[in-house]
């Protein structure tokens, strides 16, 4: 393990720590070691959470109308519009593939 200490994670084996709950130690979840609460006393966590808004995927085309996704120069095979559109969703856990739509 590192020298570098960061109050975040266990200085024992690197797991992060959970948050503080009002008692006045810390225990790692993983290998147990405890740790006195007032190494957080004078630090402060700033969360951002940036939520996607499908909305602004969406694009207008030349003839005015909403695109959602990419939009590429090839001929649709379905009605020989020169340009499609295709975006990519995450349908299944994080390890699985991208599919195309």
């Amino acid at each position: 393990m590192s020298n570098t200490f960061d109050q975040d994670f266990c200085p024992a084996c690197g797991t992060i720590l959970p948050l503080p709950d009002g008692s006045t130690i810390i225990q790692c979840l993983l290998c147990k070691k405890i740790q006195d609460v007032s190494v957080f006393h004078g630090t402060q966590s700033t969360v951002n959470v940036d939520f996607h808004n499908d909305n602004d995927e969406r694009k207008e085309s030349d003839s005015g109308e909403a695109t959602e996704g990419t939009l590429i120069e090839r001929k649709c095979p379905r009605c020989g519009h020169d340009e499609m559109s295709f975006t990519t969703r995450q349908l299944r856990s994080a390890d699985g593939n991208l599919l195309d739509l």
